[in-house]
């Protein structure tokens, strides 16, 4: 008889270890165990169910128990496992609905329980028409009760992934949506440059954004959401979605006496094997190791559960298959914009302890001239001292996918700037500018490592342009056209092609911060004023693309 190997929770990593363990093992005894009443669905896909894109429910499963028990595996649905006996290797629990208990042994066991959502001890969470949204049963209720016209003003509580998708879902819906998040700012993984360019386009779509704002309470009559009341305010709402984040689900491993990792999540070694040999961990409930930094990280992403799912199916039949880490390479859909990240920020890179700069530019999917193109703003981040890739972010309509997975292959080799610069990328003007965004930005990088430019954050500017007014200036040099639109008040303007005539208007005493719409006219007016004589000269990362503020009555953006 073969080996029998039971596996609790069907609905990523499971279904991807029990596939890979038939395929490696045609003979062994494979049992999935699954809370649910659905097993291998996408989850990622949820809100686009919600919103209509997806058209149909069925489309959303990936594989039935039908098509599992064709291969020989077995599934229990509505199998509620309470708790694993290491010592007997047994598993035990109760049927959802009729209460029966029911028992199991293994030889390998695979947990693979996922996560589950924050909840947070706020007044009215009871009320009819507060939701979450983890499961498929969850997006089933939100469509029921989302697409009638009597709901009307959605209150979204949590501005990341999640919470930002579903906002675009409700609008495609005709809802008014409101979204509240503690934090300063919404998508918290990202600099708050590239958070501020998507609350402003998010905000432009008709989604209201209110940060530093945590929720208080939720209120209501006869049982129903009528209002959300933040620190700040109260807001009308018919629907609430709580959307504050994930933690892993681990209550069972621990009960179990299996490690627990310093991030909260199941410890599991490169082999995805736990602390008790023969039992495994994949998915939103296991931890793993950051490929740049080398720590322990709890980072839940599908893709990442669908491969560690893959590693535990060859190892549960005797393989040797290692799962060495993650970057956190993540994308999501916000209307038209796309928005990505791989690897350190500007803020986790500092935290790590490297010494972070960045390059900011635009990013075009097409050569300027060829019909179409759109356009993405990427940011490269590198370490100062090493020139050593360390991530990246990209936001737009442009190829934000492109750029970051470019990116995300820099960092797997633990690429340079000056290998980046000269990775052979494929070009035709359809595709691509002649340089891609991507070697753009690694030159830009370049040129900061080797000393040609300095340059500064808009955040530094702004505290210096508050704080420092008598020994700070900034030059603004667009043309005419463009410091019509809006400028930076209190700053100079001097267009690049008169900069040379008019260099008498500058204190060279004083630090200059120059900028233009995006870095690249104001990197030639650091080159020029440098070679005067101008010697605390910066060019300010990403210029106007990335000085999200709000604008004064004739335009100027208020620091």
């Amino acid at each position: 008889m073969g080996k029998r190997l039971l596996i609790i929770g069907g609905v990523a990593a499971g279904p991807k270890a029990a596939a890979k363990a038939r395929r490696c093992d045609p003979e062994m005894e494979i049992v999935i165990y699954q809370e649910e009443d659905e097993i291998s669905y996408a989850g990622c896909g949820l809100p686009y169910f919600i919103s209509g894109i997806v058209k149909k429910r069925d489309e959303l499963i990936s594989r039935t128990p039908g098509r599992f028990a064709q291969d020989g595996i077995k599934v229990r649905k509505n199998h509620l496992v309470e708790m694993i006996d290491v010592k007997n290797r047994t598993i035990s629990g109760r049927r959802i609905g009729s209460g029966e208990a029911f028992s199991d042994h293994f030889d390998r066991l695979v947990i693979a329980t996922g996560a589950q959502p924050i909840k947070p001890k706020i007044e009215g969470l009871h009320l009819e028409n507060v939701f979450y949204l983890r499961s498929i049963f969850d997006a089933d209720t939100l469509v029921e009760k989302a697409r009638p016209n009597r709901v009307r003003n959605v209150v979204i509580a949590g501005g990341g992934y999640i919470g930002l998708e579903m906002a675009e879902a409700f609008i495609r819906l005709g809802k008014k949506v409101k979204i509240v998040e503690l934090a300063p700012q919404i998508l918290t993984l990202f600099d708050n440059d590239f958070a501020g360019i998507l609350r402003q386009y998010l905000e432009k779509k008709g989604v209201e954004i209110y940060t530093s704002e945590g929720i208080d309470a939720i209120r209501g009559e006869d049982g129903k959401v009528t209002h959300v009341r933040t620190s700040a305010r109260e807001l009308e709402a018919d629907m609430v979605l709580m959307s504050l984040g994930i933690r892993p689900q681990v209550d069972l491993a621990r009960k179990a006496g299996l490690r627990i990792g310093e991030t909260g999540a199941i410890w599991v070694n490169e082999r995805m094997e736990t602390s008790v040999e023969g039992i495994y961990a994949a998915g939103d409930c296991a931890e793993t190791t950051h490929l740049i930094t080398g720590k322990r990280v709890w980072i839940p992403l599908g893709s990442t559960a669908n491969k560690q799912g893959r590693v535990v199916g060859i190892n549960v039949c005797g393989g040797d298959a290692t799962f060495p880490g993650v970057m956190g390479t993540t994308i999501f859909k916000a209307f038209d914009f796309n928005v990505a990240k791989t690897g350190l920020s500007m803020r986790e890179a500092e935290k790590e302890g490297f010494q972070p700069i960045q390059a900011i530019v635009k990013g075009y999917g097409r050569a300027h001239y060829y019909p179409e193109g759109k356009e993405s703003i990427l940011k490269l981040v590198a370490d100062q001292n090493s020139g050593r890739i360390l991530g990246g972010q990209a936001i737009g309509e442009g190829p934000s996918d492109k750029f970051i997975d470019i990116i995300a292959m820099a960092l797997h080799g633990k690429m340079t700037c000056w290998e980046l610069a000269n990775v052979d990328l494929a070009y035709a003007p359809p595709y691509s500018p002649v340089l891609s965004p991507v070697i753009v930005a690694a030159n830009v990088i370049m040129n900061k490592v080797e000393g040609r430019v300095k340059g500064i954050r808009v955040e530094e500017v702004k505290e210096k342009l508050s704080t420092s007014k008598e020994t700070f200036q900034v030059l603004d040099v667009r043309e005419e056209e463009e410091v019509k639109k809006n400028r930076i008040l209190g700053s100079i303007w001097i267009p690049l092609w008169k900069l040379e005539k008019h260099l008498g208007e500058l204190d060279k005493k004083k630090e200059i911060a120059v900028h233009c719409a995006s870095g690249v006219r104001s990197y030639e007016a650091c080159l020029k004023l440098q070679y005067k004589g101008f010697e605390n000269v910066k060019n300010i990362d990403g210029g106007m693309l990335c000085w999200c503020d709000d604008r004064g009555p004739k335009g100027e953006i208020i620091p």
